[in-house]
């Protein structure tokens, strides 16, 4: 069993991660998108590096007014948190208008770290309530992005849904007031665990440092 924070994870989710189509070089590819878009000019980074495919990376929590957004949990639009759904509206209309990252040729992989990626989980909703089945989810410490509805909604969805170490933002906002996460976690480990270091545990460079680590152990073969 692994363990986070309080919580014990089944080891099963590891070995399972071979039921998942994508690849590790686009698994990896969006991870450090996540991480790369946070000095990018927009808040989304956009890249189809990878033939038949083009991922969306939208920027996480970097700002004091995204905290604000993160605040925002006691009122929900849609059973979504109703700061995470704003964010969404306007990076997918900023997207459709400047882009065309939703070519039915490629498939679209939405990704996030921290507030983006709650604001990816929730595009992908707009998108797969729309009928577009041609994306998956790659998400990295993300908060809690909605209720069970929206968990409902998004169960045939494929979503990587990455926590590493003691990284305490996927904790919130918290399920009391009635969120949920739509998919199980994938653990990564934390190669320098110290008690209380969750706020550590959240940066996004320590993640694509993880998560290539994961990938080199030989429970998982892609």
């Amino acid at each position: 069993m692994l363990r986070h924070g309080n919580i014990k994870i089944s080891s099963v989710i590891i070995m399972e991660f071979n039921m998942f189509k994508l690849s590790k070089n686009v698994v990896l590819e969006a991870l450090r998108c996540c991480r790369d878009v946070y000095p990018h000019d927009q808040d989304f980074l956009v890249s189809r590096a990878i033939d038949g495919f083009t991922i969306l990376a939208v920027e996480g929590t970097n700002e004091t007014t995204d905290w604000v957004t993160n605040l925002k949990f006691m009122i929900k639009r849609d059973d979504c948190h109703r700061g995470f759904k704003n964010n969404a509206n306007r990076t997918l209309a900023q997207l459709v208008i400047g882009y065309e990252a939703l070519d039915p040729s490629r498939t679209l992989v939405l990704a996030g770290h921290s507030l983006g990626g709650a604001t990816a989980t929730l595009i992908a909703d707009l998108l797969w309530e729309s009928g577009n089945r041609n994306i998956v989810l790659v998400t990295a410490g993300s908060p809690r992005p909605g209720g069970r509805r929206l968990r409902k909604r998004l169960k045939n969805l494929e979503h990587m849904r990455f926590v590493h170490g003691d990284d305490i933002v996927p904790g919130t906002p918290p399920w009391l007031a009635g969120y949920v996460h739509t998919h199980p976690a994938i653990q990564l480990k934390d190669e320098n665990d110290t008690r209380f270091d969750g706020v550590a545990d959240h940066n996004m460079g320590d993640y694509v440092t993880a998560a290539e680590k994961f990938f080199e152990s030989k429970r998982v073969v892609m």
